[in-house]
This record gives structure tokens, C-alpha cells and sequence, in this order.
């Protein structure tokens, strides 16, 4: 392979995109606590804290089809360069909101640059990435979204609301910065007839000579033949949205990724983001601490979860990690929810037992980022083919937000009714659900080319 350190340079700037985004799913864990405490200079009513959780999911549902017919009209660059000022205007309006409204709009904007960075980034590793490092460098985008959501976990209890929102103004910056240096997609550049500048962006991500003569086999020479084959092949049939449907492999992609999406989000994981530090018991944490050190624990763990996964994607799989990670999630779910049962019975000591729900989260964050959390991300790169690819992310990317929203709308709603048990056995029925959708409609991809995946999809 040529090129590694180039193409991890690609993927890491376009997956600031994602850090910004967990910056925002990580915020609001912090400015819950500090609203409580009366350090933000306001207070809102229970419903409007409902609605500054669950806003940014809903405006998530907005951008994805748009930014697909972005990226495809004038390029993945420009694209994430567009979601970079989204991303800045968000922050900024969080810095001077003074109550609800402007804190609305700021998650408003946040999730619509959550909805671009999710439809562009699967698509572009996809396109820049060599197969071999593919699944390694698809990880990113949870490893960038979930370093987003620790720095938010490790500098909200340190520091005062105003420095917190300040300080994340950083990245977008950085991001908008970082741009101007990434090359184009070469199947983009192909698509609008651009073969020589093509060439050139083929030739920088695998660090080869652009001017240096083609002699005997060159890998970089035939992988860009072969692309601009598929590009042709693929481009030449009609795209529209029913195209997701049309063909054999297509259904079945759309099947496999866009129920996973789903089920990823409705699996716990945005509402534990948003509410474990006031879900937690207040002590019982043992050597882990209170609400606030364990929800650093978690983001860490969700964290090291994904360095794990770069590399057991392409040893062990997709659909194994999937099995795995999702049958233990269940587990300790269950137990979450068996906890929160029995602290809600009269006359029931549940002190020698606090420590269930601190233990629970942490290795529900691990085995999350091993499997769940990043395959549908790239099984959405790997399944479909280039034709669909801008359509396939921008559903997906509905999917996800949709089940982001609806879990975290209910969770203080059915969490107050019924208590926190009724969510924790619900979050573990759908992991379990994941584990039978993972056995019957997911198709194993490592090691595998876009052409041997489209024809086992299609066969």
C-alpha cells in the first residue's frame, strides 16, 4: 500500500466533521449539570430542556438530501467546507444565547451540520481509501465522534458554561482551515468528466509521481482505470431515488444498512450520551466516581472502543462484531433496567447494588464503538454502489437522526412515568432484535473489493 499516512490525513480532516458533532452530543451532558446549578445565566422549563436535547436530531433530518445533491454538484471539498461555517454559526449562537430561543437555533444549526458531516464522511473514506485500510479508516467516524464527545465529557465539569462553548469555536475553525489542503475525490472528478484532475488527486493519495511515466504494472494506473470503468458503468444508469430500490443488491443494502441505522440510535446510545449524568445514582460508583467522572469514563471507553475496532474490522469482520458486541449490550442493559426495578420497590436496599449501572454503561460504551457503532457507517460506504452512494448516506443519515430524536423526546417523558427501568429494558430488547436483523440481513465485506461486494450483493 502507498499513500496510508495520506489517506488517514483525508480521513481525519474530513472526520472533524464528526468531532464537532459529538462536541454537541457531549454538550448537553455538561450544560444539564451546570443548568441545574444555576451557572448559565438562565433556566428553562422541562419542556424546553426536552427540546434542547432532542432539536438537534430533528434539524439532523433536514440537510442530508440536500447535501447530497451538494457533494455531487460541486464536490466533497467544498461540501465539508460548507459544514464547517454551519458548524461555526452553530457555536456561535450558544455564546450569546441568553434563553431558549437562540439556544433552539443553535441546535438547530448543529443538527444540520450533523446531517452533512454524516452523509459526505462514509462516502469520501470510501472513495479515497484503499480496500485493505478501508474498514481502519471508516472507524474515524466514530472515533472522531466520540473524541468530540470527551473532550465536552472531560472540560464541562472544569470549567464555566461561557469558556466551554468558547473554547469548542476552535474546531470548526480548524476544520474550515484544514480544507483547503484535502484533494478531491478522484470518483467524484470522474463522475463530472475531470480525468486529468483525477489523476492528479489518485496520484497524491497514494504519494505517487503524477509526472512519472507509466511502465509495466502500476497499481496506482490500474486502480484508476478500474475506477473510471465502474464510474462509467455506474453513472450511465438513471438515478433517482427509487434506484435504492431497483436492483437486488440495492434492496438488500438498503435493508441491511438503513435497519441498523435505526436500530443503532434506538439502542440506547443517544439518549446515554444526553442524560447518564442525571440518570446515575448520585454515589455507588465505587473507585469510578459520581455521574459526572463516570460519563468521562464512558466517553473514554467509547473512545478506545473504536482503536480496537480499526483494526478487528478487517481481522475479524463486520457481522462478527456485530453479534458479539450486541448480545453483551443487551446483558448489561437488562441488568440497568433489573437495578432501577428493584430501586423502586418499597423497602428494597439497593445500595450494595449502585454499582450495576456504573458498570453497565461503561462496558455498553465499549462493546458500542467494537461492533453497532461503527458498522453501519461503513457497510454504507461498502454497499452501495457510486450511482446511489449520495442517496444511500442521505437516508441513512435519516435514519439515524429520526431514531435519535424519538429516544431522546421519550426518554424523560417515559422515564418520568414509568421510571428509568422501562427505557434500559427497552434499549436491551433492541440490541437483542440487532443481534437476529445482524444474523438474516448483514453480508460480510472484509477484504473485499466494491466489485466482489456488489456481486455477492447481487447474486
Amino acid at each position: 500500500m502507498r499513500g496510508v499516512i495520506r489517506q488517514a490525513f483525508c480521513g481525519s480532516v474530513g472526520g472533524l466533521s464528526l468531532f464537532i458533532t459529538g462536541c454537541w452530543l457531549g454538550w448537553p451532558s455538561a450544560f444539564l449539570r451546570k443548568l441545574q446549578r444555576g451557572e448559565c445565566g438562565f433556566s428553562l422549563t422541562l419542556w424546553q430542556i426536552g427540546w434542547s436535547v432532542a432539536l438537534m436530531d430533528l434539524a439532523n433530518t433536514v440537510s442530508p438530501i440536500p447535501t447530497g445533491y451538494l457533494m455531487d454538484y460541486y464536490g466533497r471539498k467544498p461540501a465539508f467546507m460548507a459544514t464547517a461555517i454551519v458548524f461555526q454559526l452553530s457555536w456561535l449562537m450558544v455564546i450569546f444565547a441568553e434563553g431558549p430561543v437562540l439556544l433552539y437555533f443553535s441546535r438547530i444549526f448543529a443538527g444540520i451540520g450533523k446531517g452533512m458531516g454524516f452523509t459526505i464522511l462514509p462516502m469520501y473514506i470510501a472513495e479515497v481509501a484503499e480496500k485493505q485500510i478501508r474498514g481502519a479508516l471508516s472507524t474515524l467516524f466514530t472515533l472522531l465522534l466520540f473524541g468530540g464527545t470527551l473532550f465536552e465529557f472531560i472540560l464541562g465539569p472544569s470549567v464555566s458554561y461561557m469558556t466551554l462553548n468558547i473554547a469548542s469555536t476552535v474546531f470548526p475553525l480548524v476544520f474550515f482551515i484544514l480544507c483547503f489542503f484535502l484533494p478531491e475525490s478522484p470518483y467524484y472528478l470522474l463522475s463530472v468528466g475531470k480525468k486529468e484532475q483525477a489523476w492528479k488527486s489518485f496520484c497524491f493519495i497514494r504519494k505517487r509521481n503524477k509526472d512519472e511515466p507509466v511502465a509495466g504494472s502500476d497499481p496506482v494506473k490500474e486502480e484508476m482505470d478500474a475506477a473510471e470503468a465502474l464510474v462509467k458503468k455506474e453513472m450511465e444508469s438513471k438515478t433517482d431515488w427509487m434506484e435504492l430500490l431497483r436492483t437486488k443488491g440495492n434492496r438488500r443494502s438498503s435493508l441491511a444498512v438503513f435497519t441498523l441505522a435505526a436500530l443503532q440510535r434506538l439502542g440506547g446510545i443517544s439518549s446515554l450520551l444526553a442524560y447518564s449524568s442525571t440518570t446515575l445514582p448520585e454515589e455507588g460508583g465505587g473507585f469510578i466516581g459520581g455521574p459526572e467522572q463516570c460519563v468521562i469514563y464512558f466517553g473514554i471507553f467509547l473512545t478506545v472502543g473504536n482503536f480496537l475496532s480499526m483494526s478487528l474490522l478487517d481481522i475479524l469482520g463486520r457481522k462478527p462484531l456485530l453479534l458479539v458486541s450486541n448480545v453483551i449490550m443487551a446483558f448489561v442493559l437488562y441488568a440497568s433496567g433489573i437495578y432501577y426495578i428493584l430501586e423502586a420497590t418499597e423497602d428494597f436496599d439497593e445500595r450494595p447494588l449502585k454499582w450495576i449501572p456504573y458498570v453497565s454503561i461503561l462496558v455498553f460504551a465499549i462493546c458500542y464503538s467494537l461492533g453497532i457503532g461503527v458498522v453501519p457507517n461503513t457497510l454504507l460506504g461498502e454497499y452501495f454502489p457510486a450511482n446511489v452512494k449520495g442517496k444511500a448516506a442521505a437516508a441513512a443519515t435519516i435514519f439515524f437522526a429520526l431514531a435519535s430524536f424519538s429516544s431522546n423526546k421519550v426518554y424523560p417523558l417515559i422515564s418520568g412515568k414509568f421510571g428509568y427501568q422501562a427505557m434500559f429494558l427497552f434499549f436491551g430488547t433492541i440490541n437483542a432484535i440487532t443481534v437476529l436483523v445482524s444474523i438474516l440481513i448483514v453480508y460480510e465485506t472484509k477484504n473485499k473489493t466494491f466489485a466482489e461486494i456488489q456481486e455477492m450483493l447481487n447474486s
